[in-house]
């Protein structure tokens, strides 16, 4: 079964195989910019959050988040790079560290970790999909659809991780007046 990023990139080829991409605008460039320096920051956030936890399956996860975020990372580097658009400074990454010697002042919980992660997954998601609606470029546009894709799907993962380690923040259940509170 063909997944739905295969069959978006397929009708978007197919309509527009013929004609000329124009030339990138500066919406597009600022959008790429932002992203850019959002997932480097989230990456050094992942590799702190990656240093304080011991947890088997949280490590798991922010490795998969770390993994995602430099993929992405890549792909928007090398894009900036081919069309002459600058490169925003970005942090360097941090180097592995012994979780038990963090302290504990400054470590942060495992719930912590996962929501600050899951915010982090909100935001990009959010940008991703409001980059993809006002891309002019196709090719910029199926950019912007590839990296929501990725972020969505790691994001149904983490909120099946979170329900199930009871990390997930729910807000209370609200029954409107009048109805009965089953």
């Amino acid at each position: 079964m063909t997944n739905v990023l295969e069959a978006v990139t397929h009708i978007f080829s197919n309509l527009v195989d013929n004609e000329p991409e124009p030339p990138i605008n500066v919406g597009e460039v600022m959008d790429l910019w932002k992203y850019l320096a959002f997932i480097e920051e989230a990456t050094v956030i992942e590799q702190v959050s990656r240093n304080t936890t011991i947890d088997p399956e949280l490590l798991k996860i922010l490795d998969q988040a770390i993994n995602i975020c430099s993929s992405q990372s890549e792909r928007i580097q090398k894009f900036m790079k081919s069309s002459g658009i600058p490169i925003p400074p970005l942090p360097a990454d941090k180097p592995n560290s012994d979780a038990d010697a963090v302290p504990m002042g400054v470590k942060m919980t495992d719930e912590e970790i996962v929501n600050i992660l899951a915010a982090k997954l909100l935001l990009a998601t959010r940008e991703c999909s409001r980059s993809m609606m006002e891309a002019i470029r196709v090719d910029i546009g199926l950019m912007w659809s590839n990296f929501f894709y990725e972020q969505a799907k790691f994001g149904a993962v983490l909120k099946s991780k979170m329900r199930a380690r009871g990390w997930l923040k729910n807000p209370p259940a609200y029954f409107p007046p009048g109805t009965p509170n089953t």
